[in-house]
């Protein structure tokens, strides 16, 4: 009799069963969760370099320009897709000038674009004086 009970009390019960794979589970979908997480932080942060790049392109091309009239009567997002700065899904460039007659010339560049049905963007401001 007492040899039955101590086979019995070997196992785990269903209940120690159920907690156990509970447990378990929570711990994996924290780890995957974290693991989504640090994938999607890492392609927004690449998708902020290039953003910040293709307008610093575009202002060491202005700053390369002989005159402000010149920097400020080009087109400059037609000049970004010839060049092909429009690398990022639905890559946008937005130029103001604050006053174009002004020396120096105060510019803002905004980068826009689409990333799993998000609209992210940067801007970038400078002045240039010739």
């Amino acid at each position: 009799m007492n040899r039955i009970r101590q086979l019995r009390n070997r196992g785990f019960t269903f209940i120690e069963l159920l907690l156990a794979v509970f447990i378990l589970s929570v711990g994996i979908s924290a780890v995957l969760m974290l693991y989504t997480s640090s994938m999607l932080s890492a392609a927004t942060a690449w998708d902020m370099t290039v953003a910040t790049s293709n307008a610093e392109h575009m202002l060491e091309e202005m700053q390369a320009r002989g005159s402000l009239a010149g920097i400020v009567n080009t087109d400059w997002a037609r000049w970004a897709q010839d060049h092909g700065l429009n690398t990022l899904p639905a890559e946008a460039f937005s130029i103001d000038f604050a006053d174009p007659a002004s020396d120096p010339l105060n510019i803002q560049i905004t980068v826009s674009w689409q990333r799993q049905l998000r609209t992210n963007q940067i801007t970038l401001r400078t002045k240039l004086t010739k």
